[in-house]
């Protein structure tokens, strides 16, 4: 399953939708940033945004291209960065 590529896949869009619902609280309906879900999708990103030493670390032997993974963890956080440590996804 962990090296499934599609297993990933699901996970980081399951993600993007979850982004998406937040935003959708933040711009649409109005809710502004103290609805739950928005909380929620901010403390993700933060914890993600946090994982970027780790992840630049772990990558290191692969050489990655800064940008994808930075870009890759905030968005995605492990669900990026394991599956390119096992060479699913790519890191350049």
């Amino acid at each position: 399953m962990l090296n499934n590529k599609g297993f990933w896949i699901f996970n980081n869009v399951a993600l993007c939708v979850f982004y998406i619902a937040a935003l959708y609280f933040v711009f649409i309906a109005g809710a502004g940033i103290s609805h739950p879900l928005v909380l929620v999708a901010a403390l993700i990103v933060a914890a993600h945004v946090l994982e970027i030493p780790l992840a630049l670390k772990i990558l290191a032997p692969q050489k990655p291209s800064v940008a994808r993974a930075i870009l890759g963890t905030t968005l995605f956080g492990f669900t990026w960065w394991l599956p390119a440590k096992r060479g699913i996804y790519a890191v350049k």
